[in-house]
């Protein structure tokens, strides 16, 4: 009697451990699928930013195309610094940034942007052993914008796997 207990019992055991295993690797494998979207934008043909994978992905941001190069530089990093707050990162963890210049062959206008976009990674990147790569390419924007800068970033840990985030 007491090997036939400890048979029914080892075999329940095998079957709960089996059950748990399917429900969490079902459970990873759906947080791992899941797609964020920024809440409480209106769509226009895109999403303020997504997230998959523990990766982050922004639109392209421009900033006030009535100022300058500089301005619209700065207004536009500005807009990043609050898509990565809003999606549960920051700074320090962006991997990689595209930039749009319209004037790329203008040395002047390069180093105008150069300047507003080293100053804004400084404080996170003192050491410049971690930056995030870059491209900048020539582009030809429309209504008046001088540049656009999109940019993908890590994701903590404790934010990959959340719901997504309702859209209002």
């Amino acid at each position: 009697k007491r090997m036939v207990a400890v048979a029914v019992i080892t075999h329940a055991i095998a079957i709960v451990s089996a059950l748990l295993t399917h429900h969490l690797v079902t459970h990873q494998k759906s947080r791992r699928l899941e797609i964020r979207r920024a809440p409480g934008f209106k769509p226009w043909r895109m999403s303020k930013w997504t997230s998959y994978g523990g990766r982050l992905e922004t639109q392209g941001l421009v900033g006030d195309p009535s100022t300058s190069l500089r301005e619209q530089t700065s207004q536009a990093l500005d807009k990043l610094d609050d898509i990565l707050e809003e999606a549960g990162t920051c700074r320090s963890n962006i991997l990689h940034v595209t930039i749009w210049l319209v004037d790329i062959e203008n040395a002047t206008a390069y180093d105008e942007m150069n300047a507003v976009y080293d100053a804004y990674l400084a404080d996170c990147y003192a050491d410049g052993e971690r930056l995030p790569t870059r491209v900048c390419v020539g582009a030809a924007l429309t209504g008046g914008f001088a540049v656009e800068i999109r940019a993908s970033a890590a994701l903590p840990l404790h934010s990959v796997g959340r719901k997504e985030l309702p859209n209002s």
